[in-house]
């Protein structure tokens, strides 16, 4: 028997949804490394996953604040973290490369490595759909951004290390 389930962690367009999202649900002037707007799009596709990432002391409260969004049961058991991870990365990084070309993201930036926002406004509908999706999620989003201004991408107790995405042992600090 042949099942088949829609996975939105392999959908460039939801991709696309999710970078418009994490634009306008994060800090608008926040300029961060591309592999870390790819750990944040993983946790906000997958909040439930952040009980796996290592917070500081100071920060343990946003892991309850974030797993307290509820999302639909998946339809069946996912791979673990690091390989889901790496199989987005396609679908993500065409996304961010689409939007680049028109202009919600950096061009220049995005070519030395960094997802920064550029002022280009959404159509009114999708702003608010934008919107609406960012303030029934206020606890995941306030974590997102959190881990995006306070946590560093690289070294011992950066990002990768803490979240175990990504390799973190060759990086240069």
């Amino acid at each position: 028997m042949i099942q088949l389930t829609y996975e939105p962690a392999f959908d460039p367009l939801h991709a696309m949804y999710r970078a418009l999202r994490l634009r306008d649900g994060t800090a608008a002037d926040l300029r961060v490394p591309r592999d870390m707007f790819r750990i944040l799009d993983f946790y906000l596709l997958f909040p439930e996953r952040l009980q796996n990432m290592r917070f500081r002391q100071d920060h343990r409260r946003l892991k309850t604040l974030a797993l307290a969004t509820k999302r639909a049961p998946s339809y069946g058991p996912r791979p673990e973290d690091p390989v889901l991870f790496e199989r987005m990365r396609p679908f993500q990084d065409a996304a961010v490369d689409t939007l680049a070309l028109h202009y919600y993201f950096s061009p220049e930036a995005l070519a030395d490595g960094w997802v920064e926002s550029e002022p280009t406004d959404v159509s009114p509908d999708l702003g608010e759909k934008i919107r609406s999706a960012n303030e029934k999620e206020v606890g995941l989003m306030v974590a997102l951004r959190t881990i995006a201004a306070e946590y560093p991408l690289e070294g011992p107790n950066g990002l990768k290390d803490r979240s175990g995405l990504l390799e973190h042992r060759y990086d240069a600090v």
